[in-house]
């Protein structure tokens, strides 16, 4: 397995790799901020490789990636969950209804509140 972006991995089942965008989350992109950073490293400390995972394909992206939800073996909760609920990834709107988009909201707006992440507020300002 290999973290491409905060939201982009490459996954090798048997066989062929094949590339898996975690559904219903919008991560900041790499090279705009520390943020997109952050979202890649958090990826990978939780995607370590030779790591087994479970995806819950959600959808196809129009370039044809598989939209997924990952869930590590032996956990209950998805890592797209996880990145929202840290506050290194945002809810996706436009392309939540496949998940369970009140979870996502109420962990978005946890990280919100408790100023997580994306949420943090910029240095100068109150």
């Amino acid at each position: 397995m290999k973290v491409l972006d905060g939201r982009t991995i490459v996954v090798t089942p048997y066989g062929d790799p094949f590339k898996v965008r975690l559904a219903c989350l919008r991560p900041p992109q790499l090279p705009q901020s520390s943020s997109g950073l952050a979202a890649k490293a958090a990826l990978e400390a939780l995607l370590q490789p030779g790591a087994w995972v479970t995806l819950s394909t959600r959808s196809k992206a129009a370039d044809g990636v598989e939209l997924a939800e990952i869930t590590p073996v032996g956990s209950r909760v998805p890592i797209n969950l996880s990145l929202v609920q840290v506050g290194l990834a945002a809810l996706d709107r436009q392309a939540a209804s496949p998940c369970n988009q009140e979870i996502y909201q109420e962990a978005e707006m946890r990280a919100q509140a408790l100023q997580l992440g994306l949420w943090r507020p910029s240095p100068g300002t109150r």
